[in-house]
């Protein structure tokens, strides 16, 4: 399975909310990254960070893959649209850039995801 394979298999269970699987892709010391919230470092930290930085503002996820580039050296990098239903009832589209990194086992020991999910946090009629 290529490196790519794996992000995609990756984004299809992040679609389904199984954290628990997801975290098997994931090396036991591996590092992620959503936004500006602080780095979470190995899978206990992992698993707290996916399933809070934003988790309670949304009840589905769709992930949409526009574009990836496999760099070389366990890198991955890829351009995604993300719809995200949300809590109150709205449909929500963002634009995320995710890079990935791959031990030699062809775990992840490194996802940084970059996007603005400021959207997913404002309440309706906010200004």
């Amino acid at each position: 399975m290529s490196h790519s394979d794996t992000v995609r298999r990756l984004l299809k269970i992040f679609e389904t909310f199984n954290v628990p699987e997801a975290m098997k892709l994931f090396a036991k010391d591996a590092t992620y990254q959503f936004g500006n919230f602080p780095p979470a470092v190995g899978i206990d930290q992992i698993k707290q960070a996916a399933a809070s930085s934003h988790m309670d503002f949304i009840k589905s996820a769709t992930f949409d893959v526009k574009n990836m580039v496999e760099a070389g050296g366990g890198v991955v990098a890829c351009e995604i649209d993300i719809t995200y239903g949300t809590t109150d009832g709205r449909t929500i589209t963002l634009p995320c850039a995710d890079l990935f990194r791959f031990n030699e086992q062809g775990l992840v020991t490194e996802m940084k995801i970059f996007m603005d999910a400021t959207p997913l946090f404002a309440r309706p009629g906010s200004a």
